[in-house]
């Protein structure tokens, strides 16, 4: 259940460890009255200094004892983050100090903030909606540049604008056919023009639902297995891509015994590479089974496979076993290692796959591979950080059963079938579509939206 936003809460919102300066957040109607029980300034009052940074020092309300040295600063309702009285608290930032301010400012009356508290009172209060907060948390985890920048856009409200223009335009449509059905001598419905507009809405969201792969992949970075049988440079590749030494490398056939994952950021874009085991229908011991399980599953998750070949070496059957598993795989490569030695394979055996040839040793070929995987993974450089992207499985699953219901109630109104059949169908797409932007979101959405929040934001 949501807790209540009426009340006065608290949170360190920067993160805990070690660092030059840690804050403490009250946001609330007390908020102000609680900060001077545990602020004590060096001169003036916090209340006349609104906006301005305060210095002085936080102080134990009960035994009067110093705390830290620190700055406040107190910001009036409705101009904060949350549109409530809110105040920050800027001390040193040790873990220890932090937690002694926040425990003073919870013993003089706040409650402590649950996951994601402050931005579910900005988005109750009208401030943000709730594509808005997904980008805040989206702009808090970014790990690269694309990410940032579609984060950014949709904080910008760029997804919801697109969203909305078309939920106006379908509500429009139901108004139009409601009016119909409740005024039948009075109202015609213009159904070549409903059905204009309603082809006009489908195409929109088919074109918002090709976005949500993009969108997602750039969000949370694209999975790329590193797969091929013992001994072919899978480990030595890992390390070229990453540009440091991360994985063990030995001329041993099967060094590798565990899935080891490292990000690399690419044009912009977080890549996960994962490095496994060679794949062998015939394990030496049961770490080795256990290894080859693991390389399995990271072969079955992965956005893109990377088959790596050994180009100086003849193709052997557990190659072809190889190609056999990673052509289930959604995207893939084939990467043709050692070309720095005389070359012996100069095809993989895998159909319609780009072929790129590399030397993991001499780094020959790498930014070609780097780039190759970039493009397997985005047909195009435009899908790359879009502006108005579907950026969440959330999102995606609600833009699916607007389709649906949109395509339902489009296929009714050619049949010429009851009006009221089509205006159940307009209800639950724009239903859908309200809860993108958090119109029609039920509690349990909300619940799964600022659950995934960090505390303090």
């Amino acid at each position: 259940m949501l807790t209540p936003l009426d009340d006065t809460i608290a949170a360190i919102s920067t993160p805990l460890g070690k660092g030059a300066i840690g804050i403490v957040r009250l946001s609330g109607p007390q908020a102000l009255a609680i900060a001077e029980s545990v602020f004590r300034p060096k001169r003036g009052a916090l209340r006349r200094r609104k906006r301005q940074l305060c210095y002085g020092w936080a102080v134990d309300p009960e035994s009067g004892e110093l705390i830290d040295e620190v700055l406040a600063v107190f910001m009036p309702a409705p101009c904060t983050f949350t549109r409530q009285d809110v105040v920050e608290i800027h001390g040193h930032g040790g873990p220890y100090v932090l937690q002694r301010i926040l425990a003073a400012c919870l013993r003089s009356g706040a409650r402590m903030a649950r996951p994601g508290e402050m931005t579910l009172r900005a988005f109750v209060n009208g401030r943000i909606d709730l594509a808005q907060a997904e980008a805040i948390r989206d702009l808090v985890e970014a790990r690269g540049e694309a990410a940032r920048r579609q984060a950014l856009a949709q904080l910008e409200g760029r997804l919801s604008a697109r969203v909305r223009a078309c939920r106006q335009r379908l509500l429009q449509c139901l108004a139009e056919v409601e009016a119909s059905l409740d005024f039948p001598e009075d109202v015609e419905l213009d159904q070549g023009r409903t059905i204009e507009q309603l082809g006009a809405a489908l195409q929109e969201l088919q074109a918002l639902l090709r976005s949500a792969e993009s969108g997602i992949l750039t969000r949370e970075g694209v999975r790329v297995a590193i797969v091929g049988r013992p001994n072919v440079g899978k480990s030595s590749l890992l390390n070229a891509l990453l540009g440091e030494e991360r994985a063990i490398v030995t001329p041993v056939p099967g060094t590798t015994r565990d899935t080891i994952e490292e990000c690399v950021n690419i044009s912009g874009v977080t890549f996960v590479l994962t490095d496994t085991a060679g794949l062998t229908e015939e394990p030496a011991d049961l770490a080795e089974t256990i290894g080859v399980e693991r390389a399995r599953a990271a072969l079955a998750r992965c956005h893109v496979a990377l088959a790596v070949f050994d180009a100086s070496e003849p193709l052997r059957e557990q190659d072809a076993a190889v190609a056999q598993e990673v052509a289930r795989a959604p995207r893939m490569l084939a990467v043709l290692n050692k070309c720095d030695l005389p070359v012996v394979t100069e095809n993989p055996p895998l159909d319609s796959c780009p072929v790129i040839r590399v030397s993991a040793k001499t780094g020959a070929g790498i930014d070609a591979l780097r780039e190759a995987l970039v493009q397997a993974a985005f047909s195009t450089d435009a899908e790359i950080g879009q502006e108005a992207a579907i950026t969440s499985e959330r999102q995606k699953m609600a833009v699916e059963r607007a389709l649906k219901s949109l395509a339902e109630g489009l296929e009714l109104l050619r049949a010429g079938l009851p009006l009221d059949v089509v205006a159940l169908c307009l209800q639950q797409t724009c239903q859908a579509l309200g809860e993108i932007t958090g119109e029609t979101a039920t509690e349990d959405i909300l619940e799964l939206v600022f659950s995934s929040f960090c505390l303090g934001k």
